[in-house]
């Protein structure tokens, strides 16, 4: 026998209190007056043995009184049934149900959390009044509104009904120590724990280190498989991973993506089709084979039409597991950039001709010109990009404009020129941004300096070359005159005394610096191609501030951080993938903004904005690729890897056969709780106490008369 309740025990010590009374009783002296030894005659010998006995059947009965009510608070139960006798031993069960999205594969038996939630149902109604059920989701383990026990079985009944399919990994050593902490506040006798799941490999691949028993022998664990036994849903194919090459993104120009299609079946397929979609729309399709158990990497480009956020995906065709079929990407087309060309006329004709090519055609920039002077008046932070041509001379307060411009998210295009001046150039603009000593090269007429490597990989010229993506030359300008950098922190295009194109990153800004003017001075660089292509290239690349967004798993927390430029107040707002908008305050910081978001659940792109509708950022969430894999431990496997949570292997079962589950359920409960059976002795010893009271009550009166 064992007390559910022992520290109540302690009050078998007032037990003793009606021995005290009785023994204080007897110390009493009563002293009774009489006129005459007749009358202790009428003090018969046998009727003062039967006062005797009854105070000693009354002492007997109020302390077994005390004894019973103390030890029915105790609640003593036997861990053996016994029908009929005393009440069934309470429960208190944690139902962990498996709701990962691999729990969404329908076999011959239907959906398998609908047979998940069937099961737990079940459960359900093979408890009795007195029970207490906790619930657990596997694969979303930040629901807390049951994670302690309630008897309210009618409410968690519809719970589980609405239990949706989550698109985060299940979690099962977390949920076993999630179901060990609840049940360590409980005090039946009865401890169970109930995992509901399809048995996927992924749900043990959490790195706990501590991760030894934690449960103890007073627990069964019983598993409920789910599918483990049917071979529908293996033929399922997904898009696992998507590398987005394109980096600079414009309206009319293709946007390249790597999609890994893997075809987790045992089927050869062929001619699967496979779309990209940009804001829902289909833009591109591609058909391709995958044979069985292999991955392919598809290429698929597209077009988008119009700047903006814009929220993109590649897909396949439906199968038995439609939420792996599709993966998203996001990525922001800028508005036309505001631009500042800050230099003489002379010296930034060929630059504005470069970007404004037709002013009464529509433009790709918003072009201002600046002289030296106004640069030191004008509000920089309203410009995406500054210019500054010939590299015009700057002072310490000019320089430090411009450094704190760039840090605070604003990118800036340095060409250098002049005749002097270049010691000033660089101990102050080129030091301020790190990108180390330019020196003034002069070259033969007859033998002009060309370009020795293009970083033809870059984002700047993505897309813009065909064949080889190595360093290698292209065609070049001759060149006379140039100041290149003998040392820079990524060199683009470089000559044989250094590096001529260089970029450098400053705070959440970019610097770019070229060692030739934009006029013809120096060399033919403004009368050639590439001399567009460069100045076009980098106003887009420099205007886009992290085009592309991140990329986040489902269920993760993240922080994004967002440029200095858009964190005045530091209110943003964000778009779900249903365009639902929800405003989270940012921590402001001095190099800019970081935004905490919780746990997305919800695949799809969201979009981060000012409070002024200005689009920021864009993340894209997706379900684990883990999840598709859909091949189930073999129960046993389950099973042992549940073992080594408990001291005993024989405390963890699996349930399943041609028994119905609600039997298998019922018949996992043992022991009898005797607390009514004591509770009814106290009241029979109450009553008897008081009858034989009454009567010992009438025995005294006549001896009280006689005296």
């Amino acid at each position: 026998m064992t007390f559910l309740n022992p520290l109540v025990l302690l009050g078998l010590a007032a037990a003793a209190i009606p021995v005290l009374l009785h023994l204080l009783n007897l110390r009493r002296l009563k002293t009774i007056e009489f006129s005459s030894l007749k009358f202790l005659r009428e003090l018969q010998k046998t009727k003062i043995r039967k006062l005797q006995l009854k105070q000693i059947l009354l002492l007997i009965l109020r302390t077994l009184i005390v004894v019973f009510a103390v030890l029915a608070f105790a609640r003593p139960t036997l861990e053996t049934s016994l029908p009929g006798f005393g009440s069934h031993a309470r429960t208190s069960a944690v139902l962990i149900i498996d709701n990962s999205f691999s729990m969404d594969v329908a076999d011959e038996r239907g959906v398998r959390l609908k047979q998940a939630k069937d099961a737990a149902v079940a459960m359900l109604a093979s408890l009795e009044e007195g029970d207490e059920v906790a619930l657990v989701h596997m694969a979303n383990l930040n629901d807390q509104r049951f994670f302690e026990f309630t008897r309210n079985f009618s409410l968690l009944r519809q719970e589980i009904q609405k239990l949706p399919v989550s698109y985060t990994v299940g979690r099962m050593e977390s949920s076993l120590r999630l179901a060990s902490s609840i049940l360590a506040t409980s005090q039946n006798i009865n401890k169970e724990v109930f995992v509901i799941t399809d048995g996927q490999r992924n749900i043990l691949e959490e790195d706990i280190s501590d991760s030894l028993r934690i449960f103890d022998n007073s627990v069964a664990i019983y598993v409920v498989p789910i599918g483990l036994d049917s071979k529908a849903g293996e033929r399922n194919l997904s898009v696992d991973s998507l590398n987005v090459i394109t980096r600079i993104f414009e309206t009319e120009k293709p946007v390249e993506v790597e999609a890994r299609i893997r075809n987790s079946g045992s089927d050869d397929v062929n001619g699967i089709i496979v779309s990209m979609l940009f804001d829902d729309q289909r833009v591109a399709q591609r058909a391709i084979d995958i044979p069985a158990g292999e991955t392919r990497m598809v290429a698929i480009t597209a077009t988008p039409r119009s700047t903006g956020s814009v929220r993109a995906r590649v897909q396949v065709e439906g199968d038995v597991l439609d939420a792996d079929n599709e993966r998203f990407f996001g990525f922001v087309i800028p508005e036309i950039p505001r631009v500042a060309i800050v230099g003489a006329p002379a010296d930034t004709r060929f630059l504005t001709l470069a970007l404004v090519p037709n002013p009464r055609e529509q433009q790709k920039a918003e072009v201002t010109p600046l002289t030296t002077a106004q640069l030191a008046t004008v509000n920089l932070a309203e410009f995406d990009v500054i210019y500054l041509s010939n590299m015009p001379a700057f002072g310490e307060g000019e320089v430090l404009r411009l450094l704190n411009y760039v840090n605070a998210g604003g990118s800036l295009f340095i060409m250098a020129g002049g005749e002097s001046q270049f010691d000033n150039y660089n101990r102050g603009i080129l030091a301020a941004f790190d990108l180390g000593t330019a020196v003034i090269r002069d070259y033969p007429e007859d033998s002009p300096v060309a370009f020795s490597s293009v970083d033809r990989v870059h984002p700047l010229f993505t897309g813009v070359f065909k064949g080889s993506t190595e360093r290698s030359a292209v065609e070049s300008p001759r060149i006379y005159r140039a100041a290149p950098l003998s040392r820079s922190p990524q060199a683009i295009i470089s000559i044989p005394d250094g590096a001529l194109l260089a970029e450098s990153k400053s705070g959440n800004g970019k610097v770019f610096y070229c060692g030739l003017p934009a006029s013809g001075e120096w060399s033919t660089f403004p009368f050639t191609g590439i001399f567009v292509t460069i100045a076009n290239r980098a106003l887009t690349y420099l205007a886009a501030r992290e085009s592309l967004g991140e990329d986040v798993i489902v269920g993760e927390a993240v922080n994004v951080k967002l440029p200095k430029k858009y964190a005045a107040g530091g209110n943003f707002k964000i778009a779900d993938p249903d365009n639902t908008e929800f405003y989270r305050q940012a921590a402001v910081l001095p190099g800019g903004a970081v935004l905490s978001l919780e746990a997305l659940h919800q695949p799809g792109v969201y979009i981060v904005k000012t409070s002024e509708d200005r689009v920021v950022k864009t993340l894209a969430v997706n379900p684990p690729a883990s999840e598709s894999l859909i091949v189930p431990l073999p129960i046993e496997d389950l099973l042992q890897a549940i073992r080594v949570k408990v001291p005993d292997d024989n405390q963890v079962t699996a349930l399943g056969g041609s028994l119905s589950l609600a039997d298998q359920f019922s018949r996992t409960r043992v022991g009898t709780e005797l607390w009514k059976l004591f509770i009814m002795l106290a009241i029979l010893c109450a009553v008897a106490e008081m009858l034989i009271a009454r009567n010992r009550r009438s025995d005294l009166n006549p001896v009280e008369a006689t005296a």
